[in-house]
């Protein structure tokens, strides 16, 4: 199940071409089993300026990744069928996606092993998979998440061209 929420220009370029960039807004994607993490998660982030995707199914994530061409992935840990450590580990594997920034938003009890490299390396061995460039704990601190995205892509358009968000 995939939602592509947003008000913002899509992502194909003006002459149609598949999957060419064009909109000046960073896309940032989230993955969570959740619907309604998703659409809070979405809610903020567009609250802020940004575009974004969304997959409820980690068997998907990857295909809409390549699709979206997202700035950055938000990534929930505990899903069914995949965990999120395997569809982590996947994304840094594939050319296309492995240096997109990824951040763990996530309620896994084990979050904080995450962040240390020693129990890091327990959880995901394969040495030329780096660790993630962030770990934020659910239910996510609003501004803090916000300067994480903002850390790793910048202001979404809206704060960018205005100084600010806009509020409806």
């Amino acid at each position: 199940m995939e939602d592509s929420r947003s008000d913002m220009p899509d992502s194909s370029s003006p002459s149609g071409e598949e999957g060419a960039p064009s909109s000046p807004y960073k896309k940032v994607m989230v993955i969570d089993d959740e619907v309604m993490i998703i659409t809070y998660i979405t809610t903020v982030l567009e609250d802020h300026g940004y575009e974004t995707c969304s997959v409820a199914d980690a068997e998907e994530a990857l295909d809409v990744a390549l699709r979206e061409h997202p700035d950055l992935i938000c990534l929930d840990i505990m899903m069914p069928k995949h965990s999120g450590i395997t569809l982590f580990q996947a994304f840094r594997l594939a050319p296309e996606t492995r240096e997109i920034p990824i951040v763990f938003v996530s309620a896994f009890s084990q979050l904080h092993d995450l962040r240390e490299p020693r129990l890091f390396r327990k959880l995901v061995p394969d040495e030329r998979i780096p660790m993630p460039e962030a770990c934020i704990e659910k239910p996510i601190d609003v501004p803090l998440f916000i300067s994480t995205v903002e850390s790793f892509i910048g202001s979404g358009a809206f704060e960018s061209e205005t100084g600010g968000a806009e509020s409806s």
